[in-house]
């Protein structure tokens, strides 16, 4: 994959077109996940990588049945 493709495009192989609006409110810069307080108490942590769940993912919605 290269770097320059989101994740989203390269598993569902699409191009999106993208139209920025550089006067739109911005919401947070960015998500993350931390998993430590689950994994602390639960002593549980996903084991499906994220490139295979999204994967996954997109197969699921594509499938009509």
């Amino acid at each position: 994959m290269s770097a320059s493709i989101p994740k989203v495009e390269d598993i569902a192989q699409v191009k999106l077109e993208r139209r920025y609006g550089l006067t739109a409110p911005r919401g947070v810069a960015g998500r993350n996940s931390d998993n430590t307080l689950i994994k602390s108490i639960l002593r549980w942590e996903p084991s499906t990588p994220l490139r295979e769940g999204m994967r996954m993912t997109c197969e699921w919605i594509e499938d009509p049945y």
